[in-house]
């Protein structure tokens, strides 16, 4: 099937490989979404003609579920329409989020398409009306299984292809019909040898499956639209990329944002504070356009300016971790910087990763724990503490506490 999608997608879209594209994207959804409607139609015909005519709810309940994949097809195929267009002075990001708002279309149909079937279920149970259906009525429902499958694996591979949650989704759509018609396949069958009140059961288990599926689709939609966190894997790419350049000493606060298929990322990178300021702006650039070329989209590098020269650096920052490591809502800790040259006539400027979200009140408790415990170790030094946000990620590998 892998194989028949690739040959399918080199002769119908051009420049197929340009997946980031967007005029692109829209054509992977335009191919799936009228290969969708049309074969869903056909199968439409099919089911309400036969379930009509022996009166089966299980038989009509998937019929419509087969029409509603029709409809949301449609909506994807506008969806990826709407996401190709370009940015405007309304939406400086570009429309990238509407296959998003499609997928969760496309849920919120499915919901209420469930709900709908549930009711005749029911009615169906209390008063069973299906009538026997002959072996060869049987046959043609069980063929449009195999159908059904070929059109899921078809639109879950283009959308793995693009990396599209709306064209796994409708594949999701599909796949639930495959389970839905095999419930009905059941109840036929059981109709055939007199036990007609399997109808309504099995009918309504389809609209659960419905159901189902309408979460399932509605989750991932979800997700992207408020604003997903990046995996492990992308922060430690980017932290990697950026710590290969000669002069850079640390990495952290790395927020990663992807608006579509936009990407924006920002991260800080600790430098020497005796390097100049034009040695410092050629090293940030240079590491925005190798994380550029990695991750497409817009990259900011702030340059943190660190001096490990002065005398007491090292000693403050080993009890700064020494001291870190024993609370333990603090991960780590970063971008330590010494203002002054005495212990008594100095500043201990630094950032603190917590490990969980905290409220305003207990974010103030650490810092100032931290705070004491500094001043503590070294009388009349001051301390300003910052807490790191959520979404600005600091990777694990960062050091807490520095070998002696």
């Amino acid at each position: 099937m892998k194989k028949f999608t690739r040959w399918v997608v080199l002769k119908s879209i051009k420049d197929h490989q340009q997946i980031d594209d967007l005029k692109v994207r829209a054509k992977y959804g335009a191919l799936e979404g009228w290969t969708s409607i049309v074969i869903n139609i056909l199968l439409f015909a099919v089911k309400i003609s036969i379930g009509l005519s022996i009166k089966s709810v299980a038989l009509i309940a998937d019929a419509v579920h087969t029409l509603a994949d029709s409809v949301t097809s449609v909506v994807v195929i506008i969806g990826f329409k709407i996401a190709r267009k370009a940015s405007d002075e309304e939406h400086p990001f570009g429309h990238g989020r509407t296959e998003a708002v499609a997928t969760l279309i496309v849920a919120v149909l499915l919901f209420i398409a469930g709900f709908e079937l549930l009711k005749e279920s029911i009615q169906s149970i209390s008063g069973p009306q299906a009538s026997a259906a002959s072996p060869g009525v049987i046959l043609i429902i069980a063929a449009t299984i195999i159908i059904k499958e070929l059109m899921a694996r078809f639109a879950y591979q283009l959308g793995d292809m693009i990396d599209s949650q709306a064209l796994k989704a409708d594949a999701l759509h599909h796949r639930t019909d495959v389970l839905a018609t095999g419930l009905v396949v059941v109840a036929l069958v059981a109709a055939h040898f007199g036990f007609r009140g399997v109808d309504g059961i099995m009918g309504a288990f389809v609209s659960l499956i419905i159901f189902y599926s309408a979460y399932s689709i509605a989750k991932e939609a979800v997700s992207p639209l408020l604003g997903e966190a990046p995996s492990p894997e992308t922060i430690m790419e980017i932290e990697g990329i950026a710590s290969a350049f000669e002069g850079v000493q640390g990495v952290h606060d790395i927020i990663y944002h992807k608006y579509g298929q936009t990407v924006i990322v920002s991260l800080h990178i600790e430098v020497s504070d005796k390097a100049s300021a034009f040695e410092l702006h050629a090293l940030s650039e240079a590491v925005e356009e190798r994380i550029g070329q990695k991750f497409g989209g817009t990259v900011i590098a702030h340059v943190d300016p660190i001096n490990m020269d002065h005398p007491e650096y090292h000693a403050i920052e080993r009890k700064i971790a020494e001291i870190i490591s024993k609370e333990q809502r603090v991960r780590s800790f970063h971008d330590l910087r010494i203002i002054g040259c005495s212990l008594g006539k100095c500043s201990a400027v630094f950032d603190i990763v917590l490990e969980k979200e905290e409220g305003e009140k207990e974010r103030y408790d650490i810092v100032r724990f931290v705070s004491k415990r500094v001043r503590e170790e070294f009388p009349g030094m001051k301390t300003v503490i910052k807490v790191d946000p959520r979404f600005a990620y600091t990777p694990m590998s960062k050091r807490v506490a520095p070998a002696l």
